[in-house]
């Protein structure tokens, strides 16, 4: 049976994580069918390369990595216009998040809502990444839905001599590690970013030996390095910025425990995160909020309850359990299943 030319479009560079997701999704597929575009310089020029391609290309069908611009208008138009279908892969609730966190102007809302609620009605499939985001479509009427996870990294452990070396460059000595990888966003409803429950915790935290790991850039590390320095912890905080994807598991390997918090909404709930597979893949000891994905795939020694969109009082249930893990180290073991679980529930395999 003959299948269809498949042109996906990657928000990102050909180095990112959209970029590792279509070539993750298509690896099964035909090679000479398949074609992935990534985007190139500003949304205007990638829109315009990318309408060229799909001229070029004439595929039976668009797979769309992400509600963003310009790949979901484009396709939204083509779709209305020539009747080209698409799929769309999102790992959010775009609008709720963007509501939630404050991210966008309040004139862009409805637009924002505008361009999610067409290319969903508009789709051939809805593929999710989170159990919660999929039963949330399907309560809003979206009946073709597909939940594929993200993948994790496959390749095989770091060489120990690199981890050594890069833990001395990090000046983490031979401190307990607590990590987050992430996603450095502000968000000004919230007044939050991601890893602002990481430097509280570590402030309550000044008696024991622990360093916190910050993997990831963005518009909020400079307010996170401010939090360290106010609270009194910039001396035992790490910032290693962003860094390739073939670097995930040489960093992770560095973690003692890693983190992955979750606000208790509706734009947490949906979510799964890269973050979550690469984790249980790397097997570091994970601390969750009881929310998403986490929730449903980790064992109960590993989720912390949340409350809320900002919970004030998790910091210390953070704190607490950190204290814990470092007080019985043995209680760690428990990450040595979760590269087994990762292979069965995160593989694009």
């Amino acid at each position: 049976m003959s299948v269809p030319r498949v042109a996906i479009l990657a928000h990102g560079n050909p180095e990112s994580i959209e970029a590792v997701r279509a070539r993750g999704l298509s690896q099964g597929y035909p090679p000479d069918q398949v074609h992935l575009l990534f985007r190139e310089g500003t949304r205007r020029a990638t829109a315009t390369a990318w309408r060229r391609r799909i001229k070029e290309l004439d595929p039976g069908l668009v797979y769309v990595i992400n509600t963003a611009l310009p790949g979901c208008p484009l396709a939204v138009s083509w779709k209305l216009a020539r009747g080209l279908p698409f799929i769309l892969d999102t790992g959010d609730a775009v609008y709720e998040m963007a509501r939630s966190a404050g991210t966008a102007p309040w004139w862009n809302l409805p637009l924002l809502r505008l361009g999610e609620w067409l290319s969903h009605k508009l789709a051939r499939t809805i593929v999710v990444r989170g159990t919660r985001h999929a039963e949330f479509l399907r309560s809003q009427g979206r009946a073709s839905v597909a939940l594929i996870r993200d993948g994790c990294h496959s390749g095989g452990p770091p060489d120990q001599g690199a981890v050594a070396g890069l833990r001395e460059r990090l000046g983490l000595g031979k401190d307990f590690v607590v990590g987050v990888m992430g996603s450095l966003v502000y968000s000004p409803r919230l007044g939050i970013c991601y890893g602002w429950d990481l430097i509280q915790a570590l402030a309550r935290l000044r008696d024991l030996p622990v360093r916190a790991l910050v993997i990831g850039d963005g518009n909020g590390r400079a307010w996170l390095e401010a939090q360290a320095q106010a609270r009194g912890v910039a001396d035992r905080v790490s910032f290693c910025g962003r860094i390739p994807y073939a670097e995930v598991p040489l960093h992770l390997e560095l973690c003692d425990v890693a983190l992955s918090t979750q606000t208790n909404n509706l734009a947490g709930q949906v979510r799964t995160t890269g973050k979550l597979p690469e984790y249980m893949g790397a097997g570091r000891f994970i601390l969750a909020s009881r929310v998403g994905e986490a929730a449903l795939v980790l064992p109960e020694s590993m989720l912390l309850d949340y409350h809320g969109e900002v919970d004030t009082a998790y910091p210390q249930r953070l704190a607490d359990r950190v204290r814990e893990l470092h007080r019985n180290p043995s209680l760690l073991e428990l990450r040595r299943e979760l590269p087994r679980k990762a292979g069965e529930l995160f593989s694009y395999g």
